[in-house]
């Protein structure tokens, strides 16, 4: 039995918004993570907005019906907070925004036993692929050396680092890519 791979709307992605919560839960629950309920009620209320947005995009893995991984993001807006609480200033020419200039990867999860099948890759390629942004962008914990490998390895490059605005919030990699490559 293999992996199907399919593209969900925001309407169909609201509905199976349970289900992701639960891969959600289990994947950043595990170490360096650690997260448990609070950032799960996050992630849910983020996600309502984020399906609304402009470029949304969803991808999910199942393998026998069951929800083994799925990726998604939004094109940011000219007035999107992504380049804000930054540890090191970046150029105005990095940080500024118009109408259709970047994508933002938010986030790309797959369950541990479905991990070096190629489903991320899968998944992140699938989002990437045909984008009609120039670059996409996303944040990584460094201490998650996998999934900061395998972004190397698809072309991402760090430029950055960042602090979510949340109490304890650990530091993230800002990293880019040119889409269209």
């Amino acid at each position: 039995m293999g992996i199907e791979y399919r593209r969900l709307d925001a309407r169909v992605a609201a509905e199976r918004l349970d289900e992701l919560t639960e891969v959600y839960l289990e994947v950043y629950g595990e170490p360096p993570y650690g997260w448990g309920e609070e950032h799960a009620g996050l992630f849910r209320d983020r996600f309502d907005v984020q399906r609304r947005q402009e470029g949304f995009d969803l991808v999910t893995a199942r393998e026998g019906g069951r929800l083994v991984g799925f990726g998604f993001g939004v094109t940011l807006r000219p007035a999107s907070p992504w380049w804000q609480n930054l540890l090191s200033p970046l150029s105005e020419e990095m940080t500024a925004e118009r109408p259709g200039r970047t994508w933002a990867l938010v986030e790309l999860v797959v369950r541990a036993p479905w991990r070096r099948r190629h489903v991320a890759e899968t998944i992140h390629d699938m989002l990437l692929g045909g984008r009609t942004e120039e670059r996409a962008t996303l944040t990584v914990l460094p201490q998650a050396a996998p999934a900061l490998a395998a972004y190397r390895k698809w072309g991402w490059q760090q430029i950055g680092e960042k602090r979510n605005p949340l109490p304890g919030s650990p530091v993230f990699g800002v990293m880019v890519r040119g889409l269209g490559v």
